[in-house]
């Protein structure tokens, strides 16, 4: 099983990263990068990537290549009028083209010129605060909503953000997790519910039927056995730590934390550790000894053959578009109640912007009926005007058939804060499970230690 992210996010990365060491100053005009086999090496890609990522350093005015020498950090050209930093998720470039959007946004508004920024947030309100307005200054940023929580507030004077006027063309689900004391913080820009992927030829090979919403847990787990058996691959898998993964199964309990008179959650309550045993028993069952490390992972199992189902978002199904078998969506089975997590990225204004009529503009590109319509048309991603979303017509390259399920979903989707917790909280439960999903604990013991440690 691979044990890093796929060449393609490996390559972000590095583009990513060197960009944001030349916008940061921490590596000079002059400065020559290292060699093209020391950044191979570096983020484990091969001298080809490498080159790929340096054509576009060098197609966006970070490099010059010097002939038999290497690559040299170059003065971006000055522009001219406003300039925008604008702090992204470096994934969005892959899931919506982001980079291209911008790009498109400079050339139609010579009076403004957007400074794109790869964005990495600590999970807290007094760092992630220095971090916007000190360390990174930033006119627009995007959000999810883990990163969301350490910047609202229903104090406007305490907020980090400036209030925007609220759309009504856009899903209403997935603004209200941005707004905050009646005020709107943040706009959606895409989202996705996390849903079951399958490859069809493995189900037709197993002679199985297709998984479809009355599907249990149970149900999954016998077909992964069938779909395993006799082959070289995995019947089912998810990447297990992440935060968009297993809370899935508390969500489907019933599961809602509270805190006692004295202040003291009783985590050891029957729905939470039914919730987790159903999670323990899949992976006992169908997981390997090594664990992911990322969401990316079991992307990669499934497009090499080597799972025949994953959990998904409808962002991770940019990366089988290169597919040479065909597979599909599903809703994930169920506990109790048939519920999936609703993933949401928006775009905010820095309330401290002294561009701020600018950044409107921008986030009013992003956001208008011609761009999330791009975004629909050309990736797989689900953007947030639902007159975008919900468009019918010719598109580029291949989407599963049952692409459109999200729509008959909606009433499942659910987000981490409905089960009353904090990031942080969540965060540190986590922790805490590891040693259970790695056998090292029972799962009263880990429980009762969450109990004292929250």
């Amino acid at each position: 099983m691979p044990k890093r992210t796929t060449s393609r996010n490996r390559l972000d990365e590095m583009v990513a990263t060197i960009q944001e060491d030349i916008l940061t100053g921490r590596r000079a005009e002059g400065e020559f990068l290292p060699s093209e086999l020391d950044l191979g090496e570096q983020y484990s890609i091969s001298k080809n990537t490498v080159r790929k990522g340096l054509d576009r350093l060098v197609a966006d005015g970070f490099i010059e290549k010097v002939p038999r020498i290497g690559a040299r950090i170059i003065r971006k050209k000055q522009p001219t009028g406003e300039v925008l930093r604008f702090g992204y998720y470096p994934t969005l470039d892959a899931e919506v083209q982001l980079l291209e959007l911008v790009n498109k946004f400079n050339e139609e508004n010579p009076d403004i010129q957007v400074e794109p920024i790869p964005v990495s947030y600590p999970r807290n309100h007094d760092g992630i605060g220095k971090y916007l307005n000190e360390s990174m200054y930033f006119d627009v940023l995007t959000f999810n909503m883990y990163n969301y929580e350490y910047v609202r507030s229903d104090a406007p004077e305490k907020s980090f953000l400036e209030p925007l006027a609220a759309r009504d063309d856009m899903y209403p689900f997935l603004c209200a997790p941005f707004s905050s004391g009646g005020r709107q913080y943040a706009l959606p820009f895409v989202f996705t519910p996390v849903v079951l992927c399958y490859n069809k030829e493995h189900f037709r090979e197993a002679e199985l039927s297709e998984p479809h919403s009355g599907w249990t847990w149970d149900d999954l787990s016998e077909a992964a056995d069938k779909l395993s058996a006799g082959y070289d691959r995995l019947g089912f898998y998810f990447h297990l730590m992440s935060e968009n993964r297993w809370p899935i199964f508390l969500l489907q309990n019933g599961v809602r934390f509270e805190r006692n008179e004295e202040g003291k959650y009783k985590l050891r309550d029957p729905l939470i550790r039914e919730a987790f045993q159903t999670c323990m028993n899949i992976v006992s069952k169908h997981f390997p000894s090594h664990l992911s490390e990322n969401d990316s992972d079991a992307v990669t199992l499934f497009l090499r053959g080597k799972a025949s189902i994953i959990m998904a978002s409808y962002s991770c199904l940019n990366a089988l578009k290169g597919a040479d078998f065909e597979y599909d969506v599903a809703p994930l089975p169920h506990l109790k109640e048939l519920r999936t997590m609703l993933v949401i990225i928006g775009l905010a204004i820095n309330k401290t912007s002294m561009h701020k009529q600018a950044a409107k503009r921008f986030v009013d590109y992003l956001l208008s009926y011609e761009t999330q319509l791009h975004i629909r048309r050309n990736t797989l991603n689900l953007p947030s005007v639902k007159r975008a979303a919900e468009w019918i017509g010719e598109e580029a390259g291949r989407r599963p058939y049952r692409y459109h399920m999200y729509r008959e979903l909606v009433h499942t989707f659910r987000l981490s804060s409905d089960l009353n917790w904090s990031t942080s909280e969540m965060m540190a439960i986590r922790d805490e499970l590891r040693y259970y999903w790695s056998g090292l604990d029972d799962l009263d013991t880990v429980l009762e230690r969450l109990e004292e440690k929250l």
